[in-house]
């Protein structure tokens, strides 16, 4: 993209684009939908801190009241988004009536409580690819586990393994 595809700026990453149409003498603004699936992720993690096991419907319910979540993601969505975060673990299975009268069973969702006790600890042990840019700038990596995080006082080892 040249700078005139941007109206003479330059693009910064995680920034807005502004794309010309190709046919048409139009601009669009574009926003990352990456940025917005980090912002999700972190909610999702301090909402289960808040709120203990969730299937992704509740979850879905309790991101459509969250402040900063604008775009709330499906279920299947959700689902995706908590099993790649190593904050949630699967903690059991909720029986749930389909509307056509059939019987399922959907995962309950939690975060690691053996790790993660207080809402500080939830800083501490989030994933690079979840954290803003200056808790990345604080993140070093742990010795033990050679995951990046913030470690706790800025000493080894970090949160996960001292608990585990």
């Amino acid at each position: 993209m040249s700078h005139e595809d941007t109206g003479g700026k330059k693009q910064h990453h995680g920034e807005p684009k502004l794309v010309k149409h190709l046919y048409h003498d139009t601009y669009a603004l574009i926003v990352s939908a990456n940025n917005n699936n980090k912002r999700v992720r972190r909610a999702i993690v301090e909402l289960l801190f808040k709120h203990g096991a969730c299937t992704r419907e509740e979850v879905a319910e309790h991101l459509q009241n969250y402040k900063g979540v604008k775009n709330v993601p499906s279920p299947n969505s959700i689902s995706a988004l908590m099993s790649k975060n190593p904050q949630v673990v699967i903690v059991g299975r909720e029986r749930v009536e389909m509307t056509n009268g059939v019987n399922t069973h959907h995962f309950q969702f939690d975060i690691d409580r053996k790790v993660i006790q207080c809402v500080e600890d939830l800083i501490l042990t989030r994933p690079l690819s979840v954290m803003t840019p200056k808790e990345r700038r604080q993140a070093s990596q742990c010795e033990c586990c050679a995951r990046t995080r913030i470690l706790p006082d800025g000493e080894q080892p970090c949160l996960s393994c001292r608990r585990q």
